[in-house]
This record gives structure tokens, sequence and C-alpha cells, in this order.
């Protein structure tokens, strides 16, 4: 927030206290402080904290207390905002396009001819520092939409059409996983290849967002199970023929809100909704760009492990990958430094908060000795949903929590899983609807499925936990609700994927 003036030289030093960070780690899950963002974006012009924890959790508690001003730094963000928001556009581009083609000479060609490849620990920090600053450009974007979709929904809400806000903010094109769903139907349809498509997307995977797991470029299996899955679905529609019936529906939407609004308003929210466009195409890329980084540290930390347990440094390959980089520096300069223990604790460690489930949202630190489920009804027959779109869909929940398994969707399952993001596109396109537990409007699996035009609810908090597959569900984008008919459960055999 540097850049738009919206905090001092002196409040963008990390503070000691983390109730005051904007994020920390909780037992080894990233959590978002949204009292501290509230406080910060509020000094955004047209931005207001209750869109940004809206946008973050699905609604907004009740009784908070008013975000204090600070009108010292009005001057300071009215001069430094335009020239970001200016800068914005060649700075992401130069940065994705930079990210691009370091990732195809240094991480794909490298991992595959290593004579061409630098030293490890040398790409190792340059991915670090590519990391942090494809995360920046994100994190900018990220905190921009909600001010442009705010816009479009009060303009129309005022004007009576809130309706058509929902449909006018989707179906924008050249959204990046898009494209990634629409090369793997080209590879199951034969005017594909998968080695150019893993030279393009390979840094993707299962659990992309941890630097420890193998992306495609590392392990195709999961590529391979869905091409499968693809091949299996001669009815399938294209995704990039999906796409364009949702931009056809959302330049249909806009024309008709335009014309409910009063015409002094119609050019700024026409600039809204281009914006609202431009952001989250951007969104995606820069999420591309920081999963690049992380392929990077993973190619280059791998190569590393590898050494050390040759030289007997490391029991394991992977146990590089519980050590911070200085650790990592020491012990490549240090032969006599042995890690082995504190590797040891911190397996250890992981283990343990890997039995811990934390609920969707919290206040102050959970307790270390509780598990955490979200209080739910023992056989529940609705879920209600924070965020959703499309229109109603019944059909045979897939309730998949790994994207490892060998899952091949029917035409009418309806898949129900925990988060997404890119990794899991190409399965979205094979679903007839999506219910997710974590996530809001602009969170990635409402993107795609806007521009898949899948209907979906995300935000259930419980859906994994009280969906069992084969359940008859009717998913409800409009009203955002999924009911579940247990009478009418599928009793087939299980399918792959169970």
């Amino acid at each position: 927030m540097g850049d738009f003036g919206v905090l001092s030289r002196r409040e963008q030093v990390m503070s000691p206290d983390m109730n005051q960070r904007s994020t920390a780690a909780i037992y080894g899950r990233q959590a978002v402080n949204v009292d501290v963002l509230r406080s910060v974006l509020a000094r955004l012009p047209g931005v207001k904290p209750d869109d940004v924890e809206r946008d973050l959790l699905g609604s907004v508690r009740d009784g908070l207390e008013p975000e204090a001003s600070a009108p010292r730094r009005i001057p300071v963000i009215m001069t430094k905002l335009p020239v970001a928001l200016l800068r914005l556009e060649s700075r992401f581009s130069e940065m994705y396009r930079d990210q691009a083609e370091w990732w195809r000479r240094e991480v794909y060609c490298g991992s595959k001819d290593r004579s061409v490849a630098g030293q490890p620990i040398e790409l190792l920090r340059d991915a670090s520092r590519r990391f942090g600053e494809a995360m920046y450009i994100h994190s900018q974007v990220r905190f921009l939409i909600p001010a442009a979709e705010g816009s479009v929904n009060n303009a129309a809400a005022r004007s009576g059409v809130p309706d058509l806000a929902v449909r006018a903010l989707r179906g924008y094109g050249n959204v990046a996983e898009t494209q990634m769903a629409d090369a793997l139907w080209e590879i199951a349809h034969g005017t594909g290849s998968l080695e150019s498509f893993i030279e393009t997307y390979g840094f993707h995977g299962p659990y992309e967002g941890n630097v420890f797991t193998r992306s495609w470029r590392e392990d195709d299996a999961p590529l391979r199970n869905l091409i499968k899955s693809y091949r299996n679905r001669p009815e399938m529609a294209r995704p990039i023929d999906r796409e364009s019936h949702s931009i056809t529906e959302r330049i249909s939407a806009e024309k008709e809100l335009l014309a409910a609004l009063p015409p002094i308003r119609r050019k700024s929210v026409l600039f809204m909704l281009r914006r609202a466009a431009g952001l989250t195409r951007k969104l995606e890329l820069t999420k591309a760009a920081y999963l690049m980084a992380l392929d990077g540290c993973r190619a280059a930390a791998r190569v590393l492990g590898s050494d050390l347990v040759a030289r007997g440094r490391l029991s394991e390959c992977d146990d590089v990958f519980f050590l911070t980089s200085d650790e990592l520096d020491e012990v490549l300069n240090d032969t006599s430094k042995d890690v082995r223990g504190v590797i040891s604790f911190r397996k250890a460690e992981r283990h343990k908060y890997e039995q811990i489930t934390l609920p969707v949202a919290f206040t102050g630190m959970p307790p270390e000795d509780i598990g955490f489920s979200a209080a739910a009804p023992a056989t529940p027959t609705s879920l209600i949903g924070k965020a959703s779109g499309g229109g109603v869909v019944t059909g045979t929940a897939r309730v998949v929590t790994d994207l490892n398994d060998d899952v091949d969707l029917g035409s009418s399952d309806i898949l129900v899983c925990r988060f997404t993001d890119p990794s899991w596109t190409p399965m979205m396109a094979l679903a007839s609807a999506l219910v997710v537990d974590i996530g809001s409007q602009s969170s990635h699996g409402a993107v795609v499925a806007r521009e898949l035009g899948i209907t979906y609810v995300i935000g259930t908090d419980i859906g994994t936990t009280v969906i069992h597959d084969g359940d008859h569900l009717v998913v409800d984008g409009v009203t955002g609700t999924v009911t579940v008919d247990r009478a009418r459960r599928a009793t087939d055999s299980p399918r792959p994927g169970n």
C-alpha cells in the first residue's frame, strides 16, 4: 500500500505484534487479519471496509466500529494513487512476460537439461525474489477489485436492478484458466499435445500453493487422468465456447444495466465495469506469476535436496523443505552443520498441525489442543453459501478432497470440494455445478465458474463435511442455497476418487 500512499514509511515496517500484521501463519495455514485490512483499505478513496470484509468472508460482522480516518494521508494518496494505477498496467505486463520467459528457460528447460540450468542456490534466491514481486502486484490487484465491483453493485441496487450487476460482472473473456481448460480439451480431442501444454502450464499442480508438492512439470499423472475424463465425455462443450456464451450474456446484461441507470451515471458505471474486467484478468495472471516463482523454488530445492542426500547431509530429498533459506545456506557452507534434529521436530509439528481443522473465520489465536469443525446439524437438508451465481442445477454429488485421485465426473455430477485453485479448473469444466466450502465472490472458484457459465454456491463452510458422494443435490445459484435430498441418493457403486 506504500505505492498508493495509503501507508507512511513508518507504517510499512512489519510490526513485532502479530495482531498488527495483515497476515500470519496459524498452525501451518496462512491466515488474513481482516481487522488490519479494514483499517488500511478504509483510507483508499472509493473502498468501503464492509465491501472488503464481505469480499473476503462473504458477510460483515455486526457491531463493528467505524475505522479511524487518516485525513493527513489524503493529499499523499491523491498524488500517488493515480500514478500507481497508471503504472499498474505496464508494471503488470512487464512482470508477467518476464516471469513466463524465466520459468520456461530456467525451470522447465532447466529441469529437463541440467547443462542449461544455473546454480540451484541462485535459482532459489531468484525465485524467492520473483515470488515477492508477483505477490505484491497480485495483492494490489486483489484489493482494487472490491472497489470496482462495489461501485457497479451499488449503482445497480440504487436503480432497482441488482440482479443485472451480478450478470454484468462475468463473462470477461481471456481469463487464463479458461484458456488452460480449453488447451486440455484440445489434447483430449487430438488437436493439442501434452508436452506443449506442460511447457505452458506445467507450474500448476495439486496443492500448488505449497512449495513441497509436485507440479505437473514433475508429475503429469493427474493431467493424464483429466485427459481421460475429457475423452469419456464426448458431449462436453468446449470451454472456449462456454466462455463465448458467457461473454454474450454479459454484454446483454451490461446494456440492460446501463439503460436502467440515470444518464449521468452511465459513463462512470461503464468505466467500473471495464475496470473490473481488467482487474479480474490481472488477478488470475498475477496468481499464475507467483505460482511460476513457487515452482522455481520447488525445482531448485529438490536439486539441492538430492545433492545433500548424496553427500550424506539429509536423509530424504524433500527434507530440504523443512529448512529456511538461511539454514540451507549454512548447511551448504558448513559441512559440520547437522540439521536432522530440526527437520525431525518440524516434521512432527507439521503432522500435529494437519490434525487440526480450523474454522474458516475465527477471532484471536485458536488453542492448539482443540480440533475445530464447523457447527452443523448431523444431517442438514440445506446449506447456504456466501457467494453464488448461475441458475438451478440438479444432480449427483461428487465429493473430491484430493486432486491426485482419479476422478471421472459424469455429465450430471456436481463437484463438491473444500477449496479451488487454478489446478482445479480442468475438473471444474467437467462439472454441472460447483459447491465449495471456502471462498467469496472474487475467489478463484467463482471467477472461473462465471467465465465457464457454471452454476455455483461458494462459502458453505461445511459442504464437504455433510454432503456425501451420491447425494442428490439441488444447487440454486440465484438464492445461494444447496438442497440435499438423501431420499433420492444415487445407489450405484462408488466410482474412482472415493
